[in-house]
């Protein structure tokens, strides 16, 4: 009987294995104009942002809500800026550039300060979605959500309306990654990143984050090794 667990998870390791192999894979990254990355002063094509901007302070006293959301899907298309010599350049995705909600006047091409909550949307073809690994990587100036610097949305990332992380870690000098499984649909999708300003002096963010939609099939397959090796516990 051990012998037929055994059996029956490996098969269902192997499944999921080439069920994941074959999954949707969608990248979204900041700084892209026209499918490539940008130059200081052009309107990203992807990302776009709620036009409530406050330097040095959150954007909300209270918990964001649908209309903060859909008033950054709504809103103006996202800057890309040129890095601040203290920044990191850049990271592991060479195509991602630094963004904002403006630039400075005067020609630096750097990020006014203020704080901002960026819309991305994706869509997702593989049928019945219900979640996909997330692989992002960031840097931010000056934080993640207000978790650092206190204030009522202390997440940075959400899904749909959804918060999903929160973390003290982001920052503009070493990239962060983070790797959370995330709820998805079938159809069109959007993530949030919360950037805050706290500084008074420069604000930005550059991202890469892959997502990763298992075929349908996937779940089931989990789903089966668990009961499978729940047995064998027995």
């Amino acid at each position: 009987m051990q012998t037929r667990a055994i059996a029956s998870l490996a098969v269902a390791a192997l499944l999921f294995v080439g069920a994941v192999a074959n999954a949707e894979t969608i990248t979204i990254r900041s700084g892209q104009v026209g499918g490539l990355p940008g130059i200081a002063g052009q309107a990203d094509d992807t990302v776009t942002y709620l036009p409530n901007n406050p330097g040095g302070s959150p954007i909300s006293a209270s918990a964001f809500t649908g209309a903060d959301f859909s008033g950054a899907v709504a809103g103006p298309a996202a800057v890309v800026i040129n890095p601040v010599s203290v920044w990191t350049p850049g990271i592991s995705d060479t195509a991602a550039r630094w963004i904002n909600f403006g630039m400075y006047q005067g020609g630096s091409g750097f990020g006014l300060s203020g704080s901002s909550l960026y819309a991305i949307q994706f869509n997702v073809t593989t049928p019945g979605a219900t979640f996909a690994q997330l692989n992002l990587e960031l840097a931010v100036d000056d934080s993640a959500g207000d978790l650092l610097f206190g204030g009522a949305n202390p997440d940075f990332l959400y899904i749909n309306g959804t918060p999903i992380l929160s973390s003290v870690s982001p920052n503009y000098a070493v990239p962060t990654f983070y790797n959370p499984v995330i709820p998805v649909n079938t159809g069109l999708n959007t993530l949030y990143l919360y950037q805050r300003d706290q500084g008074l002096g420069v604000s930005g963010i550059i991202f890469s984050a892959t997502i990763t939609i298992p075929t349908p099939g996937a779940a089931a397959v989990l789903g089966l090794g668990g009961l499978l090796a729940t047995r064998r516990r027995r």
